[in-house]
């Protein structure tokens, strides 16, 4: 199954993981959380995103979610891109669970459309208030 790694400045990405559990149940496979804490070095950040991906991936490759285009977790993610790992910014919970429904269904990160999970996203995101006026007329 493919893997799906979240990293986030602070907690962030191990709340994502919550909810998606709350989809998905408690024991969601080839899925994991890196927080960078303030405490962290961002050097030894790169190992930690190796090692998750070394735990995560079965072959069928990962894609992983950052919280902040240009933050550390999207800078220190760039050093280990490869064709098996796709880095998709921008993280939110419409397309991290268009990401988790899609993969139950993908045997190979080939598969899985990258550029429309990140539309997927992007449609995710607008004002409820303009939604509501528009609606209401």
């Amino acid at each position: 199954m493919i893997g799906v790694l979240l990293m986030s400045h602070g907690r962030m990405a191990e709340g994502m993981l919550d909810a998606c559990k709350l989809f998905f149940g408690d024991d969601v496979p080839n899925i994991k959380a890196l927080s960078l804490l303030p405490q962290d070095n961002p050097e030894e950040f790169d190992e930690r995103i190796r090692e998750a991906v070394a735990e995560i991936d079965d072959g069928s490759g990962v894609v992983a979610m950052v919280d902040l285009l240009g933050g550390t977790p999207s800078n220190r993610s760039m050093f280990v891109l490869n064709d098996r790992l796709q880095v998709i910014t921008g993280m939110n919970l419409t397309i991290l669970l268009e990401l988790m429904g899609r993969r139950l269904s993908a045997e190979d990160i080939s598969e899985i459309n990258i550029d429309e999970l990140v539309q997927t996203g992007q449609n995710g995101i607008m004002s409820l208030n303009k939604l509501m006026e528009e609606a209401m007329g």
